[in-house]
């Protein structure tokens, strides 16, 4: 992986396009690894979020970051309270679940942790984005766990 630079929005684009790529791949190779269907299903979901990330900042010039408004995301701390889960071929839904919150808590602080490190305010924007899309993808995981592990008993 490149080391990441803030001297210009396109360095701040190419290293997240760079990430959102190795989250895919990560994501793919578990779909392949997986043996129940339904988590086959879900980590091919998670490929497409990740997509949709990547799309969204090969696509920036269409987006005018000036103009981009952030909407608060409920953060349910779910994931805060969980610990790492290893893949495994044999993983249950509840680990599968699990393992995509922590890696979307991990591109949240990561990204959380760099808005205010780049002298480019422009560059500092596209983190702000980046870090509010992760938040976003944490938020609808954390969601999914609690209606359906949390919510079970």
């Amino acid at each position: 992986m490149s080391t990441l630079s803030c001297h210009s929005v396109s360095d701040v684009v190419d290293f997240a396009i760079e990430k959102e790529e190795k989250a895919m791949e990560f994501y793919r190779k578990c779909a392949e690894r997986a043996k129940n269907p339904g988590i086959k299903e879900f980590f091919r979901e998670m490929v497409t979020e990740e997509q949709g990330h990547r799309d969204m900042l090969r696509n920036l010039d269409s987006l005018n970051l000036d103009k981009v408004i952030f909407k608060d995301v409920e953060n349910l701390k779910i994931s805060d309270y969980l610990v790492d889960v290893t893949f495994s071929d044999d993983i249950t839904y509840q680990e599968a679940l699990i393992v995509a919150m922590k890696k979307e808590e991990k591109a949240l602080a990561f990204y959380s942790g760099w808005k205010n490190k780049c002298m480019s305010e422009k560059a500092s924007k596209l983190f702000q984005l980046l870090e509010n899309e992760e938040e976003k993808h944490k938020r609808k995981l954390e969601k999914l766990y609690d209606e359906e592990i949390l919510g079970w008993d």
